[in-house]
């Protein structure tokens, strides 16, 4: 896979371990681990903020005042949690420091005490209310004869009895601060007549931009692409460079029509998921030989945006 933070700068970031190993930064895992904090959290509907929150510490990490971007793992660590308190999470940064989302589920007996302890500082709510949530949840497992279950089952229960129990007292339900400000819906209603062709055709996709890592995500699908053009087995460079620069000026059309819409100027992620595939099927490359070629078809497809893409992701 090409992971470049941006289009012809190869400098990574690198992470000191607590063994004293130099390793890449490498943001699937830290999306993995985050993506299993939220999920014992509860918080499922939230499955886009890890990777938002993968981009904003990878940005930061990137632009530190330092001579290189080589970071110790405890720094890496404390800022992820720090940005997780920061942005109203917590419960999730709770489960982060302790470890959680790295592989090793904890399961725990649904006793009164038990659950009270682990649940404290997870839910909003306090008192009274903590203490028929947590009875509401003892009761359900044992109706259910659970004597011990994973800990995200048990704060799942208790995010549901909360909900409802709030809605029973107070007649409404607190609801998180609003993450997205332009959902995909939305994106595409601003799409030029050609931008929006290929996205009925599942050849793009645009992410929705939240306010952790307001960005203009753009996913490429080049099968996809060569199929709908037709093109020919083998195709040759030539033969598909005229229609990928069509498809670069779509692209930087899709982040000036969303840029103008928000009156601000974003970064860049372009991400082509199939790009080995097409080489493969559609050029009769091998994948591993190939990683020039993929380069060279990524760079002419990002070739017509105004400003310098912020990362480019090939796979």
């Amino acid at each position: 896979m090409l992971n470049n933070l941006a289009a012809g700068d190869s400098t990574k970031v690198m992470i000191r371990e607590f063994e004293g190993d130099l390793l890449p930064f490498d943001p699937e895992l830290l999306q993995t681990r985050l993506a299993g904090c939220f999920r014992a959290a509860g918080l499922h509907e939230s499955e886009d903020l890890p990777k938002d929150i993968v981009l904003a510490v990878e940005y930061t990490l990137r632009n530190a005042p330092r001579s290189e971007p080589v970071f110790g793992r405890g720094e890496l660590e404390r800022a992820v949690i720090r940005l997780l308190e920061e942005i109203g999470f917590p419960e999730v940064a709770k489960l982060y420091r302790s470890g959680c989302g790295g592989g090793n589920e904890l399961y725990v007996t649904p006793e009164h005490n038990t659950l009270a302890g682990m649940l404290q500082g997870h839910l909003s709510c306090s008192g009274e209310l903590f203490e028929q949530v947590i009875s509401a949840v003892v009761e359900s497992a044992g109706k259910l004869d659970i004597k011990k279950a994973p800990a995200h089952l048990f704060l799942e229960l208790a995010r549901y009895y909360e909900h409802e129990l709030e809605i029973q007292s107070a007649g409404f339900a607190v609801e998180r601060t609003p993450e997205i400000t332009l959902s995909r819906n939305e994106i595409l209603s601003l799409l030029a007549p050609e931008a929006a062709v290929l996205a009925a055709a599942n050849i793009i996709s645009i992410d929705g931009i939240t306010t952790l890592f307001p960005c203009v995500r753009i996913f490429f699908r080049m099968e996809r692409f060569a199929s709908y053009n037709s093109f020919p087995i083998p195709v040759t460079e030539l033969e598909i460079a005229p229609a990928l620069y069509d498809a670069a000026a779509i692209l930087a059309g899709i982040q000036k029509s969303i840029e103008q819409h928000l009156q601000q100027k974003l970064p860049v992620i372009v991400a082509v998921p199939d790009m080995f595939d097409f080489i493969t099927s559609y050029a009769g490359g091998d994948r591993e030989c190939s990683k020039n070629l993929a380069a060279e078809l990524a760079g002419i497809l990002c070739s017509s945006f105004p400003r310098e893409i912020y990362k480019l992701d090939i796979n």
